[in-house]
């Protein structure tokens, strides 16, 4: 399924990408007193208030261009008010199965999160035996399943 723009990651400047990547290296393994100016520069391309210590430890949970890429698509993460169940479950298919580069699947678990106002959606994906509180629950959930008990918890919870 096609999903419309505002259900899908940014497209992005490369060269500012290239940019900012270089820039996030350079602080995540530099010294603070010593990276002031390249903080201030990604800033000022980025168009963030990000602080030395939010550059560190990138390196060891992603790479420095995933990270910028979520930082980038980030203001486009919103709630669209007339988000479909299909669309929601498209979202859900394609996280689930890891269709997509690592920073849009983060954009589509951002997503759901945003447009489905039930916190623990995450944990139906990953967790489903935290979820439902049942050590020995072993179920993988559809995506279907997963917006649907969602949308049903949500629903309760309203």
């Amino acid at each position: 399924m096609k999903l419309r723009p505002d259900l899908m990651p940014p497209v992005l400047d490369e060269p500012l990408v290239a940019r900012l990547t270089i820039l996030a290296e350079e602080i995540d393994c530099g010294h603070e007193e010593q990276t002031q100016s390249q903080v201030a520069a990604f800033n000022r391309e980025a168009m963030t208030a990000l602080e030395f210590i939010d550059f560190q430890g990138i390196y060891g949970g992603q790479s420095h261009d995933t990270w910028v890429r979520k930082v980038l698509a980030t203001p486009y993460e919103r709630r669209v008010a007339d988000v479909t169940k299909r669309e929601l479950i498209e979202l859900a298919r394609r996280m689930m199965e890891c269709d997509g580069a690592e920073h849009e699947i983060d954009f589509w678990l951002s997503m759901l999160a945003i447009n489905i106002p039930n916190e623990r959606v995450s944990d139906l994906i990953f967790w489903p035996n935290e979820y439902f509180n049942d050590i020995n629950y072993s179920q993988r959930l559809s995506p279907e399943q997963v917006i649907e008990i969602a949308l049903n918890d949500r629903d309760a919870v309203l």
